[in-house]
């Protein structure tokens, strides 16, 4: 349900056939982002901040069953469908140009329906993907066509691929392996590299060869977070959606899941092919845990964060766990690390911390089995950040609001779509009604329908309004295509 994509063109926006069209939109993954944009001079790979709670592994890392199947065997399947005959294919699927695959929508009776009746055990079902129409893949536009046009359409679907069935693999994934922090790390330290000047979310800390993969800020990550979205990645990325969009939807999915506030995601990602794509040098762009108050604003302030997005994003804290072997910091920061509320900072005000040094070294202090680090207690030391920890001491709802208002700019540093920022797309991106946040980081969609008279056919287009405001004058749709013919 991303609610930014670019523009297309109205033949690509219009759906085919007669009949109601539906309303939901699926995911997408649009083009945006600059391959060149995290380019840095510098190789470093000191440590530096790495927590997260510690998940569920056995030997190396097993994982949840993932729906449709784990392997291309499992879920991919062939469906031969003859219209020559005069039959028609009886089937509703969620076109949008820039995504690879057809998910459908309804089957709706014809060629489609007679097959599901006449192959019980091989038969399409909504949230299936088509793939490939008559060997054509990737370009929907294209597939879409040969479906009208071509009498003998031999299709390969995918079982299961849509928004909910994505969710939901998400959602069974972290339930299981009360993997959720790890996740919003990954998210985080993706993205976090952005230093004002370079650096994006592309996911090139996937790829082995030096970069990012080999950030000592980033231990753990490569080796247990990626691990655990393969099965996930394996049947959704690069098709579906990029592995960079993967993991801010996990992230956003698990925050949920844990307790939190509904994250809205948006989409459109590239991915790195290869490590040098990502940035050299983790210094200046992630924080270091035995550091205060001027090293939290220098890290920021450049990423265009002021001192309460620093507060709320520090909040994060109230999930996960500090490992010895990755960051050399030692346990939870909140009794419970798979809770995300505002204990962390309840904590932080009200309990008695006892400093102490790790055996790696690593200054911090502790209360009982929680500890806190040294840049999580100048949030204290500074009266501008100690009003907002207050305030989200009292006051979880505000916590809760003004992390998402951060960590979704987070999750877009330096993020473009067609070489346009969000903040350009959207010019009244502060506006965001609470209504617009549902469903599994999901946006709501204000669809309406258009009837339009073309080529003989009744078509219909589904459009939406950007859900940030009633004021952006981006019409941003998706057409839910009727193929009848």
């Amino acid at each position: 349900h991303p609610p930014l994509r670019p523009r297309r063109s109205k033949k690509q926006q219009q759906g085919f056939g007669g009949g109601e069209v539906f309303g939901p939109v699926d995911l997408q993954s649009a083009a945006m982002g600059n391959q060149a944009c995290c380019k840095s001079d510098v190789n470093e790979t000191k440590g530096d901040l790495g927590a997260e709670a510690l998940p569920i592994l056995d030997g190396d890392i097993q994982t949840p069953d993932v729906s449709g199947g784990n392997t291309e065997e499992d879920r991919i399947y062939t469906v031969v469908l003859n219209k020559s005959g005069g039959g028609k294919l009886g089937l509703d699927v969620d076109y949008m140009a820039e995504r690879n695959v057809l998910p459908i929508m309804t089957i709706t009776g014809g060629l489609s329906a007679q097959w599901n009746t006449d192959n019980p055990g091989k038969q399409m079902s909504k949230g299936d993907s088509i793939l490939d129409v008559n060997g054509m893949t990737g370009d929907v536009a294209v597939m879409l066509e040969k479906c009208k046009s071509e009498d003998v359409l031999t299709l390969k679907l995918c079982k299961a691929m849509n928004y909910d069935a994505l969710v939901a693999d998400l959602e069974n994934l972290i339930k299981t392996k009360k993997c959720g922090p790890i996740l919003i790390r990954l998210s985080w330290h993706d993205a976090g590299v952005f230093n004002g000047t370079n650096g994006c979310p592309n996911a090139a800390m996937r790829l082995s060869g030096g970069g990012e993969n080999a950030f000592g800020a980033n231990a753990g990550l490569p080796t247990v977070a990626v691990p655990l979205l393969k099965k996930i990645s394996d049947k959704y990325c690069p098709s579906f959606i990029s592995h960079a969009d993967l993991w801010v939807l996990a992230a956003n999915v698990a925050i949920r899941v844990m307790g939190g506030p509904e994250v809205p995601s948006r989409f459109g990602r590239l991915d790195a092919s290869a490590h040098t794509e990502g940035v050299d040098s983790q210094e200046g762009r992630l924080p270091d845990g035995d550091k205060g108050v001027e090293h939290l604003r220098a890290i920021f302030h450049p990423k265009g964060f002021d001192d309460k997005a620093i507060v709320a994003l520090s909040g994060a804290h109230t999930v996960g766990s500090c490992h010895l072997d990755r960051s050399g910091f030692d346990g939870p920061w909140t009794e419970d690390p798979q809770k995300f509320d505002n204990t962390y900072f309840k904590d932080m005000l009200n309990k008695t911390w006892t400093p102490e040094t790790t055996s790696k070294g690593k200054p911090q202090t502790r209360n009982g089995k929680e500890m806190m680090m040294l840049s999580d207690l100048a949030l204290l030391e500074d009266e501008s950040f100690k009003t907002h920890a207050r305030k989200y001491a009292e006051d979880q709802n505000a916590f809760h609001t003004d992390f998402v208002q951060a960590w979704v700019k987070l999750q877009e540093l330096n993020a473009v779509n067609s070489a346009t920022s969000f903040e350009a797309l959207c010019p009244n991106e502060g506006r965001i009604p609470k209504a617009c946040s549902h469903l599994a980081s999901a946006y709501v969609f204000a669809v309406f329908h258009e009837p339009a008279q073309l080529h003989g056919y009744v078509e219909f287009v589904s459009a939406a309004m950007c859900c940030f405001c009633d004021l952006c004058p981006f019409s941003l749709g998706s057409a839910v295509t009727r193929i009848v013919h």
